[in-house]
């Protein structure tokens, strides 16, 4: 089967593909290496004055957020957030990721980002990864549902995602983990794999680089 061409990949990376080969690891960022949760939470109830907490988001998509808010205009200001750089720019590590991430690259992994965050969005992603020392060796933008092409065009080994229709996708072409967030807890998978935590992927991952 030819493999799906991406047109003009090079256009979307946060910061260039250099020569990429061997055993990679494909990672998403928000959910994954970001936790925007709490920046996002706290916007929330700064624009309507309602508390909640991520650890209660039970959909990944908040559209679906029941908060007494008007529809409406809970979606407009949603739109408005995730298109505000200071989101990322302000936005906390993962729990576990950097040590996560450091194990990952020590035992052999080679990493790069696949994030369905907009394009404009590179310089902060950049900026943001180099601020916290998190060595991606590249980050491509591509839009949602599209990761599994990128994927198998890079030829990565292994993804580490929080969405889990992105997960279910990714397992189609390569080893697929989902990274339990409370979001995702209610959504059956068939095909990836959940990870409870960074911790868990280090142990499931390093052994598996052992054996690739």
């Amino acid at each position: 089967m030819t493999k799906p061409r991406i047109p003009s990949v090079r256009g979307k990376l946060s910061h260039g593909v250099s020569n990429l080969r061997d055993v990679l690891i494909g990672l998403d960022l928000d959910g994954v290496l970001a936790d925007l949760g709490p920046g996002v939470a706290a916007r929330i109830e700064d624009r309507f004055g309602v508390a909640s907490h991520p650890s209660t988001w039970v959909h990944y998509d908040l559209r679906h957020l029941r908060l007494g808010i008007p529809q409406d205009r809970f979606v407009r200001f949603l739109d408005e957030v995730f298109d505000d750089p200071a989101l990322y720019r302000d936005a906390r590590v993962h729990a576990g990721a950097a040590h996560g991430l450091a194990a990952l690259l020590d035992a052999g992994w080679r990493a790069v980002g696949i994030t369905a965050r907009p394009r404009h969005l590179r310089d902060v992603t950049r900026r943001w990864l180099q601020s916290h020392d998190l060595a991606l060796e590249s980050v491509i933008h591509t839009r949602l549902g599209s990761k599994h092409e990128v994927a198998s065009v890079l030829g990565v080994t292994a993804t580490i995602e929080d969405n889990p229709v992105e997960a279910e996708l990714l397992a189609t072409v390569c080893d697929s983990w989902l990274l339990d967030q409370p979001y995702n807890r209610e959504h059956r998978v068939l095909h990836s794999k959940r990870l409870q935590s960074w911790d868990d992927a280090v142990g499931r991952l390093c052994q598996l680089r052992l054996f690739a």
